[in-house]
């Protein structure tokens, strides 16, 4: 018999318990399960003409805490769904779990359900600097306060229990993919000819440790040549709070094979990627999965924000997205050549081939990372060190 997870948490004061069955609620083709816990009162009696309310709570950091000063605060936070659990307004469905612990603990056991809005941005965390003190990005958490009428939302701390959970999401069906391609030409004052760049894709969603095959495709008809070719995976991330955009590279490298590409040649080259969170170091701005164990590595590249309803608009939080970046490095004074191509990057299914891989894949690069960065601490410290053969003798 497998046995259940219960999470429990209590109060400061000890007369409030917080009972989840799951921290983790996935979203998947547009449909997502209830919060169903339990909120346990072991002296209820005590509690008699008070209220005890449940809310779903999403909170937005977009700054440092150490930076908040005046008043000023980088957080903020918006309740999408509150019920009163005591006393009861309404039945609903219980669980088995529910039913289990309300048999379990008694009287003082109340169950009660919160449910996500379709709008829901998933839980994302904003790496910052080492060190500080609260993470930056979307997360979630469930609240119970004790109220002293039906419309005191807000009760004393001590008498208030949180649980942080995780929002995420995947997509769950992979048929009809199209294969995105993006060109690009340019052209050169007083000279004839253009060249021409085009990268193309195998499909559109990728799941997170997924190699990333793109084609890339050159054609110059003009009198520069290309002394070198620069592949990234790039993250994009859009703060909607604050109307903020920037960028990180998560993956990247440079090749100069099959280079200089003269005029009239072409080439055609495939690049192999596969973009992680283990191996991109600790990089200020990285949106990454917000992770809930401690003994677990659950760090992730964000997955790509998709809009469940079908409209990008009503994307809200922090909307991450990625593309392929492919330049041209030209000869002389051409500059440069460059092609942006989106695509998605999402978690694969629980419980499928796909996510026992990518476990293996972070626990392997995690190791590598670790060895990395431990010989790079080694001879951080030292000085160069020149050594040449010794050739004839001193007495020589």
């Amino acid at each position: 018999m497998v046995a259940t997870k219960i999470y429990k948490k209590c109060s400061p004061n000890g007369r409030l318990y917080l009972y989840l069955g799951q921290r983790e609620y996935i979203s998947a083709d547009s449909e997502i399960d209830d919060i169903k816990g339990i909120a346990y009162a072991p002296e209820m009696q005590e509690l008699q003409g008070k209220y005890i309310f449940a809310s779903l709570i999403v909170c937005f950091r977009h700054g440092r805490e150490e930076d908040e000063m005046m008043g000023i605060s980088f957080r903020k936070e918006l309740v999408v769904d509150r019920v009163q659990v005591f006393p009861p307004i309404k039945d609903d469905d219980k669980t088995k779990l529910q039913t289990r612990l309300m048999q379990k603990l008694g009287d003082g056991a109340k169950p009660f359900t919160l449910a996500f809005p379709q709008s829901a941005p998933n839980s994302v965390l904003i790496r910052g600097e080492e060190g500080d003190s609260a993470q930056m990005g979307v997360t979630y958490e469930v609240r119970l306060h004790v109220g002293d009428s039906s419309d005191d939302f807000g009760g004393a701390k001590k008498s208030s229990v949180n649980m942080s959970i995780r929002k995420s999401q995947y997509i769950t069906s992979e048929d009809k993919q199209r294969s995105p391609t993006a060109k690009a030409e340019k052209g050169f004052l007083c000279a004839k000819g253009k060249l021409g760049l085009e990268c193309t894709l195998d499909k559109e969603i990728f799941y997170h440790g997924q190699e990333i095959p793109i084609h890339v495709s050159i054609n110059n008809n003009a009198n520069k040549s290309v002394k070198a070719i620069r592949v990234a995976i790039v993250q994009h991330c859009e703060l909607t709070m604050v109307a903020a955009q920037y960028s990180c590279k998560v993956a990247r490298f440079e090749t100069k094979d099959g280079c200089p590409l003269g005029p009239g040649a072409n080439l055609n080259r495939t690049f192999t990627m596969k973009p992680l969170a283990q191996m991109c170091g600790h990089e200020r701005g990285l949106a990454l999965d917000a992770s809930l164990s401690k003994e677990r590595d659950e760090t992730n590249l964000a997955s790509s924000s998709i809009a469940e309803t079908g409209d990008p608009n009503d994307l809200l939080g922090v909307i991450v997205s990625y593309s392929v970046k492919v330049t041209l490095v030209l000869s002389g004074m051409g500059g440069e050549l460059v092609v942006d191509l989106p695509f998605k990057l999402n978690h694969p299914k629980p419980d499928s081939e796909e996510a026992d891989t990518l476990e293996e894949l972070k626990k392997s690069s995690a190791e590598e990372a670790a060895k990395l960065n431990k010989r790079r601490q080694r001879f951080q410290a030292q000085d160069s060190v020149l050594v040449e053969p010794l050739g004839k003798s001193m007495e020589e």
